[in-house]
């Protein structure tokens, strides 16, 4: 199965780069599967996604309902409904999911999503707060053993 981790984040925001922290670290250890990163979500990252049968993808999250590092996993259409991770002048990954199944280019038939509680997506720093920095490599291990992703 080709498989797709895509961390989505800005890594100048604080903690909405969490994302793109923890696939970096996932690269670290499995050299063999497809990383890719992305700041902006939409049609910029279709053409990456296309021909993957499963994709894994990582942001942040923020409820306010649970601390900071806690890790979400939701499927497609659960986390569709959370929020719409568009720039203002772009669509949403998931409006561009489904203008692209309307043409029939393949999409993943396998699409997981892991969210990370956050807590400061303003501030400019290169530097996660510090409860979430802490939980990246936890996250990134946690992923890595559900997913199999050793083999």
């Amino acid at each position: 199965m080709k498989t797709l981790v895509l961390g989505l984040g800005n890594t100048i925001l604080t903690d909405d780069g969490v994302g793109i922290k923890v696939a970096q670290k996932i690269k670290e250890k499995c050299k063999n599967i497809d990383i890719s990163e992305a700041s902006a979500a939409g049609f910029r990252v279709i053409d990456e996604i296309i021909g993957y049968d499963k994709l894994i993808l990582i942001d942040s999250i923020k409820t306010g309902k649970a601390e900071p590092g806690k890790l979400h996993k939701f499927t497609f259409e659960e986390f569709k409904k959370t929020r719409h991770h568009a720039q203002p002048h772009d669509i949403s990954l998931f409006e561009a999911f489904e203008i692209i199944k309307q043409h029939g280019d393949k999409l993943p038939s396998e699409i997981e999503i892991y969210a990370v509680e956050v807590s400061d997506t303003s501030t400019l720093s290169e530097t996660c707060t510090m409860k979430v920095e802490a939980a990246i490599p936890k996250i990134s291990q946690k992923i890595i053993d559900e997913q199999s992703l050793f083999k």
